[in-house]
């Protein structure tokens, strides 16, 4: 009976993630920012935190609840397309268009290629000389987790129904399977020919197992949430003593980061996420600042207005200006062509009462799409 009323008790939409993935933004952008505006790296104690994983994480918990949602895979694939794919293109043509104004546009064949690689998230390819000569010379380097979010949607179109009412031995195959391709890829990187190492670096096996456990505890969230919501200070001290032992002896399990050190942010995450009550900002800018904080780096960069906190606090304010800009230019836009629209009461409803017949034992709280990560 009292196992009953906790599962009762516990509603999915009661958090606080729209908070976490504004900070996962602003982490990325202080890493770059002061990287290449104020001239120095971060404290490694700030490294800690790792913005990357907690957006995958989130990213992981949430977008089955998408899925679980949506009528058929493609109304799924739609939405996830439409959230993030106009958002980046335009990113990408006012990229190039500011960097033509600064050091000249040439089209040739190598910027054709180069730029329709851009919107198919390949990033290796030659970059023209305007590019190479603009800003830090690495063309939106910010971009480079957008590949692996966009697998990791496609892998949960693919594999989510078939999988989420498998038995717990299940799951944690796949988790264990998940961050075995982790440990594997620096010695595929060494026994690959050049073509196989570039698959690889482009596939989003070295960060599968950060969204999975987001996927894993979203499956078994009635059980997991209440007891991460509990421990999420054993979680943190846990965390900073591994983070402590890894700085101190040169230690790391895994690419990318240490895997220890990856699934207790995860557990951090979720944790902290139901910890504060339901917390929603009217509109999400946390992509608009990761899509355009390296335009921005980009210019000051140029024009030589680097080495002073002045130009580090005149960037976060312009980042946050065009974050503004591409929510009501670029994703209202988009929103209104395709008559995205808020489901009624009655609909939502009997979408509550369609999932409580699918999923026994296993409440949902049917939250807006806004609620989605990137």
């Amino acid at each position: 009976m009292n196992k009953v009323k906790e599962q009762i008790k516990f509603d999915f939409a009661n958090n606080c993630f729209d908070v976490l993935r504004l900070y996962s933004a602003f982490y990325v952008m202080t890493l770059h920012i002061f990287r290449h505006i104020r001239l120095q790296e971060v404290s490694p104690v700030f490294d800690w935190w790792n913005g990357v994983v907690v957006l995958f994480c989130i990213s992981g918990f949430l977008v089955p609840a998408s899925m679980e949602r949506s009528k058929n895979t493609w109304e799924f694939l739609k939405k996830r397309v439409l959230r993030i794919i106009p958002s980046l293109w335009v990113c990408i043509i006012v990229g190039v268009i500011v960097a033509a104004a600064f050091c000249g546009f040439v089209l040739n064949k190598t910027f054709v290629t180069w730029f329709l690689g851009q919107l198919v998230f390949i990033r290796d390819l030659p970059q023209p000389d305007f590019i190479n000569n603009f800003g830090i010379g690495n063309f939106q380097a910010n971009l480079w987790t957008m590949i692996f979010t966009v697998q990791f949607y496609i892998i949960t179109a693919i594999i989510y129904r078939f999988l989420k009412n498998r038995k717990l031995w299940v799951w944690i195959f796949v988790m264990i399977l998940s961050m075995a391709l982790n440990l594997v890829v620096p010695h595929l990187q060494e026994i690959l020919p050049e073509t196989g190492r570039l698959i690889i670096s482009h596939s989003c096996m070295p960060y599968f197992y950060m969204y999975f456990a987001g996927w894993f505890m979203y499956r078994y969230r009635e059980k997991i949430v209440p007891i991460l919501s509990k421990t999420k200070i054993l979680c943190v001290i846990l965390f900073i003593a591994r983070a402590i032992y890894c700085d101190r002896f040169g230690v790391r399990i895994g690419e990318y980061m240490d895997i220890i050190q990856v699934l207790l942010l995860c557990l951090m995450t979720v944790g902290f996420g139901y910890s504060f009550g339901k917390i929603r900002f009217k509109f999400d800018l946390s992509y608009g600042l990761y899509l355009y904080h390296m335009v921005v780096v980009d210019i000051f960069v140029q024009i030589g207005l680097v080495g002073n906190m002045g130009y580090v606090a005149a960037v976060y304010v312009i980042a946050v200006l065009c974050a503004l800009i591409s929510h009501y230019f670029v994703d209202d836009t988009v929103a209104h062509i395709f008559n995205k629209k808020k489901p009624s009461i009655d609909e939502v409803k009997e979408e509550v009462q369609i999932e409580e017949k699918q999923i026994v034992k296993q409440p949902v709280s049917v939250v807006d799409d806004d609620e989605t990560d990137f």
